[in-house]
């Protein structure tokens, strides 16, 4: 078939083999601007070794076939004269032709395993043969010694898939409830789905929007980054426009923006602060996209689209309402309900709610660290959640609950502004470059917007940002930290473009194809010179939290970059020092009598054992379906534990908010939702509880 560009390269005439010739030639020189770019810019540059080039060899090969369903044990070997020797001598030559040989071999293995797949899914699955597949908790790759151990392989994860298919729900009936002749009924139509689901995943790479090739530089590239540290990256032009996608002024959104995860899932990579996805506060950057539903028709099954494949299927479609079935970060299932909306940027976007019990507190969420659209200084998310607490105030708060949690950062210049609403003018924290120069981050705005009792909420998922934040007003005494150990991330990026300028061919046919590269350029320390890198902000209240440890933050990165401190002595005034120990005592006699929390405590510890042990599933549809009903009863009270209805106090939406609500049908759909949240939230019933002592305290 004769290429799109055709026409053009012969009115250019110029030959299409020389073409073919260019492009090739265009990822190697794009791979040498990126390792010029991070050993030029990046915080702690790699020595391209011997030992990281293995490293990059072994990272690539399970970014490509993380479960060894596509490689066997002799293609590894056959690749691996590349292993040691990939960046030698200061030269890229050696991985250029590593990529190419890797991209052709992965090519035929792709083929080949497509007429794999195809054969295995034309004949009814043997269910009678004694069967099992192990789950370990690890993913890393251990290939088949040969193509028919790889069948096997094969054999076992289709079955299981189709089990898995067999076993979900259907509108018509529950198939936990069949018994397995009417179950297996249903079979062929699982076989012609997974055929299906195959051939999209094969179409990802394949067909991809930016020709295989290019996918398959585009995964080494970011490979080569995420050794230097895991938010180091690589952004295709096609990846930069999609993260751009949901900001329009104009446009009626959903307001999200799709990309690809470490594992190939798609998920949601960017939510339009004030859009419907971000005002739901039930949705998060990082959720795995599941399922997608319109008002009419069936599900769609996400599995195996691209990020491209699934932002065209949102954006697209004719219908103003859509549910979406996300995987959370911390392993939940939950379906989320939104509604298509024209965005208002000049809307407030922080929504303050008053929790109206002993005490009349305001409470405020922030999901992430937004700047001004326009590149405004000082328009921002600080700006809003200030406006929010001026409202608040109107409504006579004794104190105020931040929540932070789930808040993956953004702006450090935001975050800065943010806490400078709660302290008065100084230092917050510390920033260290590549050179070991030190420069201090101050709020310089003399006053406070709020100086009465503040608690802020934190969980494994507060990063960054979000981390700055609580730590700077913990070592200014000014708020009680409360939750569970923030994630870790301590270090900030600059996205530099990466140059483009490779031949005028391509400039030619490629002129909006400006690809970027996210680079880490420094390490953040607080006030007292210690960095929260790799270990996060403790808690003053810890409060039980059932996936605690099961997802390891950025301690579980094994490229991230170590804690350190800088001997820098800063002048700061900090306030006279919280009853946090009183308060955490009081809190934990709470909890332990709390049945929810103790229940909570028990499955947490329960599944973090269970986390470390060998699972094997009996791929036989009797086992199968049992191993269903455990877990959808597992989830199902999980659910249940973590929407215990509150009981000390009520939610209510400030004078202002209500006027607003009464004359917009969505803001009145989607208050009712955030309300019953926040009523149903176990962990804001103790923060408001935490904080009732606190401004107890505090008037004695």
């Amino acid at each position: 078939m004769a290429p799109k560009n055709g026409c053009i390269l012969l009115l250019l005439g110029i030959s299409i083999s020389c073409f073919a010739a260019m492009a090739q030639e265009v990822p190697c020189r794009q791979m040498t601007m990126l390792v010029n770019m991070l050993e030029k810019y990046h915080y702690k540059p790699v020595e391209l070794n011997q030992t990281t080039s293995a490293e990059i060899f072994d990272d690539f090969i399970e970014r490509l076939d993380p479960y060894g369903n596509i490689f066997i044990s002799g293609d590894i070997k056959a690749l691996e004269p590349y292993k040691n020797n990939l960046f030698i001598m200061h030269s890229d030559e050696k991985a250029c032709s590593f990529l190419k040989s890797i991209t052709e071999l992965y090519l035929r293995k792709l083929q080949k395993t497509d007429t794999l797949v195809s054969s295995i899914l034309e004949h009814p699955f043997d269910f009678d043969v004694n069967d099992s597949i192990v789950f370990t908790g690890h993913s890393q790759a251990n290939f088949a010694a040969n193509d028919g151990e790889l069948k096997k392989r094969w054999v076992r994860r289709l079955k299981y898939k189709a089990l898995n298919i067999l076993c979900t729900p259907a509108e018509e009936a529950d198939p936990i409830a069949l018994d397995n002749k009417q179950l297996l009924l249903k079979e062929a139509g699982a076989r012609k789905k997974l055929m299906s689901q195959w051939r999209r995943f094969l179409q990802r790479m394949t067909e991809h929007p930016s020709g295989y090739e290019m996918f398959m530089a585009e995964q080494f590239f970011n490979t080569i980054a995420n050794r230097y540290d895991p938010h180091t990256l690589y952004l295709s032009a096609a990846g930069k426009e999609r993260f751009l996608l949901p900001i329009s002024k104009e446009a009626r959104a959903f307001g999200l923006s799709c990309t690809e995860g470490k594992n190939g899932e798609v998920e949601i990579g960017y939510l339009t602060p004030g859009g419907p996805a971000w005002k739901s506060n039930q949705l998060h950057r990082g959720d795995v996209l599941l399922q997608l539903k319109w008002p009419e028709g069936e599900a769609l099954d996400l599995s195996y689209s691209s990020d491209s494949e699934v932002d065209e299927i949102i954006n697209n479609s004719g219908y103003d309402k859509m549910w979406l079935t996300v995987k959370k970060a911390n392993g939940m299932v939950s379906t989320v309900a939104l509604v298509r909306e024209t965005i208002d940027v000049e809307e407030n976007i922080i929504a303050g709610y008053i929790l109206k019990g002993e005490k009349r507190v305001g409470y405020i969420s922030l999901p992430g660290f937004y700047t001004s659209r326009d590149d405004q200084v000082g328009l921002g998310c600080a700006n809003d959640v200030a406006k929010e607490i001026f409202k608040l105030q109107k409504e006579n708060i004794e104190g105020l609950i931040l929540d932070l949690r789930y808040n993956g950062g953004g702006s450090l210049h935001e975050a800065i502004g943010l806490a400078g609403i709660f302290i008065d003018q100084g230092p917050l924290c510390m920033a260290k470059d590549r050179y070991q120069n030190v420069r201090l981050m101050k709020d310089l705005n003399r006053g406070t917007v709020f100086n009465g009792p503040l608690v802020v909420m934190v969980n494994g998922f507060s990063a960054s940002a979000s981390e700055l934040v609580a730590a700077g007003l913990r070592d200014y005494n000014r708020a009680l930290i409360v939750g569970s150990n923030t994630f870790g991330k301590a270090i900030a990026q600059v996205t530099f473009p990466l140059d483009s300028d490779l031949t005028s061919l391509h400039n030619l046919l490629n002129q909006k194809n400006r690809a970027f590269v996210n680079i880490t350029v420094e390490q953040l320390y607080r006030v007292n010179g210690i960095s929260h890198q790799k270990t996060g902000i403790a808690p003053d209240i810890e409060l039980p939290e059932l996936f605690t440890n099961l997802d390891d933050g950025e301690t579980s990165e094994p490229y991230a970059i170590l804690p350190d401190r800088v001997d820098k002595k800063v002048y700061y005034t900090p306030l006279p020092e919280l009853p946090a120990t009183l308060l955490a005592e009081k809190s934990r006699s709470r909890t332990e009598q709390h049945d929810v929390f103790t229940k909570i405590k028990q499955l947490s510890d329960s599944l973090r054992t269970a986390r470390k042990q060998k699972e094997i599933l009996v791929l036989k549809p009797a086992a199968f379906s049992t191993y269903v009903k455990k877990d959808r009863e597992l989830k199902a009270f999980t659910a249940r534990l973590m929407k215990a209805p509150a009981a000390n106090y009520s939610v209510l939406a400030t004078r202002f908010d209500e006027a607003v609500i009464k004359s917009n049908n969505f803001r009145k759909e989607m208050n009712a939702v955030l309300m019953k949240k926040l009523t149903d939230d176990i962990y804001i019933e103790e923060a408001y509880s935490i904080l009732t002592d606190l401004i107890d305290t505090q008037k004695k």
